[in-house]
């Protein structure tokens, strides 16, 4: 095999193993989607949520709908602006994750629950920590 050939099948290799990575295994569409909203000009890293964090973690949202607070649409500035969590389904709502905050966004209204420690951030974070590139990992640390 000539070398242009090698290189062109081995990039292919490489784009294949990167969409199997950011794929559920089941071949199906994930259940939870989650952007990384880190790029200006670039597109932003995606990736499935585990089902099982994704649900603990809209449990624990659930119980806590009393501490949700009216906002404003969360702050676009350069550089990290949140995970993106969006159900496949209509069932909850799509999640903004900060270092300390969680914003849930249903029909265009933004409520805002205060995470001072990121918790919600490290779970996600956790989570999807292996299907991200290096670059993307190092600039969330």
């Amino acid at each position: 095999m000539s070398r242009a050939k090698v290189v062109a099948v081995g990039l292919l290799a490489l784009a294949l193993a990167a969409a199997a990575a950011c794929s559920p295994a089941t071949g199906e569409p994930a259940a939870y989607q989650v952007s990384v909203d880190l790029f200006s000009g670039r597109e932003n890293p995606e990736t499935a949520l585990s089902a099982s964090v994704a649900e603990r973690i809209y449990g624990e949202l659930s119980g806590r709908a009393t501490d949700f607070q009216d906002a404003a649409d969360p702050a676009t500035p350069l550089g990290f602006r949140g995970f993106v969590v969006t159900p496949r389904t209509g069932a909850h709502p799509v999640l903004r994750v900060t270092r300390d905050a969680v914003y849930t966004i249903r029909d265009g209204v933004h409520r805002k629950l205060a995470d001072p420690a990121g918790a919600y951030y490290r779970t996600i974070l956790d989570d999807i920590r292996s299907r991200l590139p290096q670059d993307v990992i190092d600039a969330l640390a």
